[in-house]
């Protein structure tokens, strides 16, 4: 457990999780997301969240995934790649906040600026280093927070998906330097 304030701590993800994280996922996930899918996201959760890919993931070497546990409940989710790089952009580390999901009933609580803060000191104290994401175009709310955190754009692309609404498939790499 790693504690970043008195009422927000993080949590390794096990394998034996799968199911609890399968749960929250559908809880969070789907009530923002949902519309980006032919299939109202089912196919894209169970695919992510499938025992097969949580397996993989955990195993992957550079993969911290961690519940996010505020006021001893679980409200969401965080996983970041170490030493992945972002094309397009010279440093000397670079870290990738792949997933940050916030259960809706803890948003605008300063928990998303807490985790990324404490991501930023964990993982991201070497000279010239970056952390960077993926984020949807069309999340307004998501791109100005990221904003107000300091990331700035580097560029766009689109997720390649066949079941995704072909409108909705825009994509920015966002960035910031934190050292």
């Amino acid at each position: 457990m790693y504690k970043i304030s008195s009422n927000l701590s993080l949590r390794k993800i096990q394998f034996r999780n799968h199911k609890s994280l399968n749960e929250l996922m559908r809880k969070i996930y789907l009530p923002v997301y949902k519309h980006l899918w032919l299939d109202g996201g089912e196919s894209y959760l169970n695919n992510l969240y499938s025992e097969n890919n949580l397996k993989k993931e955990l195993n992957d070497p550079n993969s911290r995934y961690y519940f996010v546990v505020h006021n001893d409940e679980l409200v969401g989710i965080l996983r970041v790649l170490l030493e992945e790089p972002i094309s397009g952009l010279k440093c000397n580390f670079s870290t990738k906040l792949q997933r940050i999901y916030l259960d809706q009933a803890v948003q605008g609580k300063g928990i998303g600026e807490k985790i990324i803060n404490w991501v930023e000191k964990e993982f991201c104290a070497k000279e010239n280093s970056i952390l960077w994401l993926e984020v949807m175009d069309t999340q307004e709310k998501a791109l100005n927070f990221y904003k107000r955190m300091g990331f700035g754009l580097v560029d766009n692309f689109r997720f390649e998906s066949d079941i995704m609404i072909e409108n909705l498939k825009g994509m920015y790499r966002m960035a910031k330097n934190t050292k």
